[in-house]
């Protein structure tokens, strides 16, 4: 059958043509078929028949099949399915029509890839798998080996650092010996030199008085520069050195130095001195008899009179206070004996006064009757939660002669002002310079309908807690204020940026903008603000819809050369964009604050100490605020203050790092930072001595160690905040009292380590003490 087919291969297509359409195999095929199955005994009669017979039925050629020739009692009872037969198929072969096609060839190729591919893949995750067997065990061995190496190593690194530990041991011991014979040493000299001083100064000083007695030396003693009698070192400098540095005293020290000796007796007599008179501290035992003392002592120098608080005096004193005709400034807040009979005695005789504050006192309209004949130089008048006079008070100072020159007018809390008082404001007061109307909630446009057109001279306004009513057209009256520089006001939802650019374009020397809580404004307001060129403080607190698109357009403004103070607290949008262009634009930002910024990463972080001029940092309840964020924070070694509050995952090993680079640092806030412990108190001590302002409020692994690191180390804290640390105990306490000299306020509430005596015997010592019992 090859011979066959290579044989029929060979021939030409006319005469495969002549084969195929005559059925030549198909007939071949029926023959041999009968010959093979009946086997007759004539195989020449048997063909010579069948090919008579079908040449009596020529139309039979065409469908002849393999067993036409063969009988019916050969046949099988089940018939097979009919293929084709291999004549037919090797004539076939020859046949150009039944090639294959492009089809089959691509899907055979296919199916070869295919098995091909998954022999291959089999193949190589066989070896893959065996590859990783043997790479893991082989890194198991070499962790093994790794770990025996390492243990090795620490104990000879163990060994050789004891024999160090025990070779420095001894020579601290023999240093600590040394140094201790060198300081008895000094302080015996220091003991000679100054009795062999105070022995010169003694002869100086019977010398001086045998010259006296004598006749021969006539000049007065001068204290301040010989060495008699005064040998102190403030005795020893100049009297203007010292009187300036006894002002920086209240009237308590003051009272004290004058009892040390005569010489400071006579420096606490300087007029300087009682030119201003702070009683507010003394406010609790403050009557009118010790008033009428220190009034009558101070009376030929008396400028600046401070009774704040104090509730005890009564008529006798401001009798005397009529009396200082050279008083300029008094402050009467909170004093609840001031009425509209306190005011008409003091204005009486204080004819040239400039300031007066009466914030939360029981005066009326009479009060601005007296002002209005009495005070005609007044420039600063406080009426803060003031809420017994009424709109008819201003009506006084419309028909009088006083108060004409006032600059400076507070009205916070004064609800009872309507829109009539208002109009009174602006008729008697046209040089108004700063208006302060703040926690007023039912303030309308209606109420400055007419003030904003009159008082054009106005340079600050202050207006927070009282916008929430004010709609878009009472912030555009604010256009008329051409020489307006301080803006501040908060939660109104109905101005929009189109008011902002109205305000940024009629107010060019705003300096000052607050506008906390808006959540209307969007970036476009700050491409408006930044073409201010006078601004220095921007404030968009709470403002949600301001993004890194809003700071952006901010930064390419103009007003990037003089800005000092921007605070996006709370603005959920800005993130790591908006820093960068802080960092780039903003080379004179020395205040930022970046609170609950959930958007700002450890990027950031890093761009933020790259800021030279940053010296303030808020980041409370900011979450990048991590190890390596405030690590790379502490780059930028000129920070002074910075609050960290609420940033849970700051620890000893970041706070470490960060103060390391900040040792200029002056106030930190560290409230609710439960990770730290006293570890990361003492590197803070050690770092920043200067430290004046500490809050650790809430840390809850501090123990007393930290007190006595910081008494111990920063002498000039003035105010700390332990409140909730639950693990400092009297012990931590005694160090303050002991080592904290300049302390005024402490905080210890819920401190449950910290008994009763402890904190009555810190009230004897620190001037302000908060704290609260905690029954045991």
């Amino acid at each position: 059958m090859a011979s066959l087919l290579k044989l029929f291969q060979t021939l030409d297509p006319t005469t495969r043509f002549y084969l195929r359409s005559n059925h030549i195999a198909e007939v071949h095929e029926a023959l041999l078929s009968s010959l093979a199955v009946c086997q007759p005994d004539d195989a020449f009669l048997w063909l010579i028949s069948c090919l008579r017979e079908l040449q009596s039925s020529p139309i039979l050629v065409s469908n002849i099949n393999w067993d036409y020739f063969i009988p019916e009692c050969y046949h099988p009872l089940k018939r097979p399915f009919t293929v084709e037969n291999s004549l037919s198929y090797v004539f076939a072969v020859c046949d150009e029509t039944l090639e294959p096609s492009e089809k089959q060839i691509s899907s055979a190729i296919e199916h070869y890839n295919h098995r091909t591919a998954r022999k291959y893949f089999h193949a190589w995750l066989r070896y893959h798998l065996t590859r990783h067997a043997h790479l893991v065990l082989e890194e198991q061995t070499i962790q093994n080996a790794a770990n025996y190496h390492r243990l090795h190593l620490l104990q000879v690194y163990f060994n050789e650092w004891n024999e160090w530990a025990r070779f420095r041991l001894n020579r601290q011991k023999a240093a600590a010996n040394h140094l201790t014979h060198c300081h008895e040493i000094n302080q015996l000299r220091i003991i000679l030199n100054e009795w062999n001083q105070v022995a010169q100064n003694a002869r100086r000083t019977r010398d001086y008085f045998d010259r006296v007695e004598r006749g021969e030396d006539n000049q007065a003693f001068d204290g301040f520069l010989s060495h008699g009698e005064a040998r102190d070192e403030l005795s020893l400098l100049t009297r203007e050195a010292a009187v300036r540095i006894l002002s920086y005293l209240d009237i308590d020290d003051l009272a004290r130095c004058s009892q040390v000796c005569r010489q400071w007796k006579v420096l606490t007599q300087s007029s300087v001195l009682w030119s201003k008179l702070d009683l507010h501290q003394t406010s609790n035992v403050l009557d009118d008899k010790l008033a009428m003392r220190f009034i009558q002592r101070a009376r030929p120098y008396l400028q600046h009179l401070n009774l704040r608080q104090c509730n005890r005096i009564g008529r006798l004193t401001f009798l005397g206070i009529s009396s200082c005709k050279n008083l300029q400034d008094i402050n009467l807040s909170e004093c609840t004996a001031v009425n509209d009979e306190a005011i008409t005695i003091m204005t009486a005789g204080c004819h040239i006064l400039l300031y007066l504050n009466l914030s939360h006192t029981e005066i009326t309209d009479t009060t601005f009757r007296s002002l209005s004949r009495n005070c005609p130089f007044l420039q600063f008048l406080s009426l803060a939660y003031s809420i017994k006079f009424s709109d008819r008070a201003f009506t006084y100072i419309i028909n009088g002669k006083g108060c004409r020159k006032l600059l400076y007018l507070d009205i916070t809390g004064c609800q009872q002002l309507s829109h009539v008082g208002f109009e009174g404001i602006s008729e008697a007061f046209h040089d108004l310079e700063q208006l302060v109307v703040d926690d007023i909630v039912d303030l309308t446009d209606k109420h400055f309908d007419r003030i904003f057109k009159r008082l054009t001279k106005l340079k600050h306004l202050s207006l927070w807690s009282s916008t929430r009513y004010l709609t878009a057209y009472a912030f555009r009256q604010l256009g008329y204020l051409s020489k307006l520089t301080v803006l501040k006001f908060d939660s109104n939802k109905l101005i929009n940026d189109f008011s902002v650019r109205h305000i940024c374009k009629q107010c060019q020397e705003l300096q000052h903008i607050s506008i906390t809580d808006c959540s209307s404004i969007t970036d476009s307001s700050m491409k408006a603000i930044g073409s201010l060129k006078q601004l220095r403080v921007l404030n968009i607190a709470d403002c949600i819809l301001i993004s890194d698109l809003g700071i952006k357009s901010l930064a390419d403004g103009i007003c990037v050369l003089r800005l000092r103070e921007l605070n996006l607290t709370n603005c959920m949008r800005v993130g790591d964009a908006s820093i960068i262009q802080l960092t780039r634009r903003c080379k004179k930002l020395a205040y930022l604050k970046l609170c609950y910024l959930e958007q700002i990463s450890e990027a950031g972080m890093e761009l933020i100490g790259q800021m030279e001029s940053l010296i303030s940092i808020d980041l409370c309840g900011t979450k990048s605020c991590t190890d390596s964020g405030i690590k790379s924070l502490g780059i930028n070694g000129r920070l002074k203050q910075v609050s960290m509050a609420s940033c849970k995952q700051i620890g000893d090993l970041g706070l470490t790092k960060f103060t390391s680079y900040c040792s200029q640092l002056e106030e930190l806030n560290l409230s609710f930072c439960t990770q730290l412990t006293d570890n990361a108190i003492r590197s803070m001590a050690f770092c920043c001595k200067l430290l004046t302002t500490l809050n650790v409020c809430s840390c809850g692994l501090l123990t007393d160690m930290s007190l006595q690191y910081l008494s111990g180390v920063c002498k000039y804290l003035r105010e700390l905040d332990i409140s909730y640390c639950q693990l400092i105990t009297d012990k931590g306490m005694k160090y303050l009292r002991r080592n904290s000299h300049y302390l005024k306020r402490l905080f210890i509430i819920e401190c449950k380590g910290i008994s009763r005596l402890t904190i009555e015997k810190l009230l004897l010592k620190v001037p302000y003490v908060q704290f609260q019992y905690v029954d045991s």
